[in-house]
């Protein structure tokens, strides 16, 4: 009968063990499902922090290639992640590690925006420079071609007066004229008849001008070519002018009346047309033509 109870208590026993091992069991193998699953979500963590620092490191190269940057506050911030993110990469992820790195990556995204912030800040400070820099130049160059319209202005004005102050010759006229003994002078185209060509013009008044001692040049050209009269030659400017007669006289700011007569030598004109050209200096400024038969 002891050996009976007896059995039955080994039983009882064995019973329990074998019931604590299947529990012992049961709670390691739930202990290993927990620290596989709490591996398995700290990595992925891990590469959420990761992720995030490389995406910041790709906003820095970005902003830093865009502006040319170098040695600046975003290079520094820049290359403090880049070894951040090398650490991490390192070690294993760990609870208190992951929190410590949270608070690191909510620390650099601060950092980020402020450094973006003054950077646009800084560019747009130099583009209103550089747009005030162009306005200013503008302003210069507008300044400029205001000053050299008003040096052509005055250039040309200076040369209306000149031109203004020029004396003229209006109605220029020549023919061939005889002379009678009482010296009366008769207009008369028969080239053998003729004694004398007689150019006459007026001066007009030109209050311009200055008064005083003036000089024009007569040119009267024969159908041959030759300059007729004195046929003597004067040079202004580097332009010679041949003459036939210089006319001299006093302005005086008011019309005058010019006559030049040009005698023919040993033989008698030639027949055909004459040429007649007034010279002030070596400005043509008067001419005509008449003709002999």
């Amino acid at each position: 009968m002891d050996n009976e109870k007896s059995g039955n208590g080994i039983k009882i026993i064995a019973g329990i063990l074998a019931v604590l091992l299947v529990v012992a069991g049961a709670f390691a193998v739930k202990l290993y499902n927990q620290e596989k699953d709490t591996k398995s979500q700290l990595t992925k963590e891990k590469n959420v922090v990761l992720s995030d620092l490389k995406e910041m490191v790709s906003k820095y190269d970005v902003v830093i290639e865009e502006n040319n940057l170098k040695d600046t506050e975003l290079n520094d911030a820049r290359d403090r992640i880049q070894k951040l993110i090398g650490d991490i990469e390192a070690k294993d992820a760990t609870i208190a590690s992951l929190g410590k790195y949270r608070a690191e990556v909510f620390k650099l995204r601060n950092e980020r925006d402020f450094l973006f912030a003054q950077n646009d800040s800084l560019r747009g400070s130099n583009q209103m420079l550089a747009m005030r820099i162009d306005s200013t130049t503008y302003e210069l160059e507008v300044q400029r071609g205001v000053g050299d319209s008003l040096t052509l202005e005055n250039s040309a004005l200076a040369e209306r007066v000149t031109l203004g102050s020029a004396l003229a010759a209006n109605k220029l006229r020549a023919v061939g004229v005889i002379e009678r003994s009482s010296g009366k002078l008769v207009e008369n185209s028969n080239n053998k008849r003729v004694d004398k060509l007689r150019a006459c013009y007026t001066v007009p008044q030109n209050r311009l001008a200055e008064a005083g001692d003036r000089v024009l040049y007569v040119q009267i050209i024969d159908p041959s070519g030759a300059t007729l009269g004195e046929n003597k030659q004067v040079a202004f400017d580097g332009k010679v002018v041949n003459y036939s007669a210089i006319s001299k006289f006093y302005y005086e700011n008011t019309a005058l009346d010019i006559c030049e007569n040009i005698g023919k030598t040993t033989k008698d004109f030639l027949e055909g047309k004459y040429e007649v050209n007034v010279f002030d200096k070596g400005v043509l400024i008067a001419q005509t033509s008449f003709s002999l038969k």
